[in-house]
């Protein structure tokens, strides 16, 4: 299962995951729906309490208004 953490790393360092990201967030938004299945693909188990922590932080990661 991989962390947020290594996410946020990986995004850094492959370029392919990083284009992933991008389309999935070139709207700026980001439903809970959508992290969640994202989350999902990538081996992130997220509860639903969890989903106001990571849109934070993804905001605060600049892929989100």
């Amino acid at each position: 299962m991989a962390t947020v953490e290594e996410l946020v790393e990986r995004y850094r360092t492959d370029e392919a995951f990083r284009k992933e990201v991008e389309a999935l967030t070139a709207d700026g938004k980001l439903s809970p729906g959508d992290l969640l299945a994202f989350a999902g693909k990538y081996g992130v188990k997220l509860s639903l309490a969890d989903i106001p922590k990571y849109m934070r932080k993804a905001r605060e990661l600049g892929f989100i208004r």
